[in-house]
């Protein structure tokens, strides 16, 4: 089954132009359509065999050619040198370079040198000992370089408002555990 790129979740819908994207809603898929339309006209020509930019000189993440550009540390990959687009304290999701660097699990496990390096995808360390539905965020969201997701992240069973029966997306609203182990959403807390 397809993942959501946006929050992780099962996904049924997916990008009519590259087919490499899928989103759980056409909420997710708006909200992510900005940073991917460019990337996606991009996947497209290398789809039908056309000639294509060098990876080198586009973001990965957003498709974007002009503007600065840097190599990630992680994974020496080309991304926005963007970080001054970030307001403090506004949880925007706005920077490329600030998004790989601090929501997947490729620059994670880069910072952890008890890791021993190595892929972040074979390490036991990045997949075990996280809660299962954030670990699969983190090594597929859109902050990922798409060639960089990881294949077969953890499964997780969705978890339902004990009292709406709404999803409760921990990446979206963190909601409340309770003591039987269910959870509430934020609106019902």
């Amino acid at each position: 089954m397809a993942i959501c790129l946006v929050c992780a979740h099962p996904a049924l819908l997916q990008c009519s132009g590259c087919h490499r994207v899928a989103y759980c809603s056409q909420e997710h898929q708006r909200a992510a359509w900005d940073k991917h339309k460019r990337l996606c006209k991009i996947l497209q020509k290398i789809e039908r065999g056309e000639p294509s930019p060098d990876p080198k000189s586009y973001c990965g993440l957003c498709g974007k050619t002009e503007g600065p550009l840097r190599t990630t540390d992680c994974c020496g990959k080309t991304v926005c040198d963007d970080y001054e687009k970030y307001v403090m304290f506004t949880f925007s999701y706005n920077s490329c370079s600030r998004n790989h660097d601090r929501y997947t699990r490729c620059h994670y496990h880069h910072n952890e040198r008890s890791h021993g390096g190595g892929d972040w995808k074979t390490c036991s360390e990045c997949r075990g000992g996280y809660e299962p539905e954030l670990t699969t965020w983190y090594a597929t969201n859109r902050f990922n370089f798409l060639d960089d997701i990881h294949p077969n992240p953890p499964t997780f069973t969705p978890k339902y408002c004990k009292k709406c029966g709404k999803v409760v997306k921990k990446i979206e609203d963190s909601g409340s555990s309770l003591p039987d182990g269910s959870v509430l959403c934020n609106a019902c807390m």
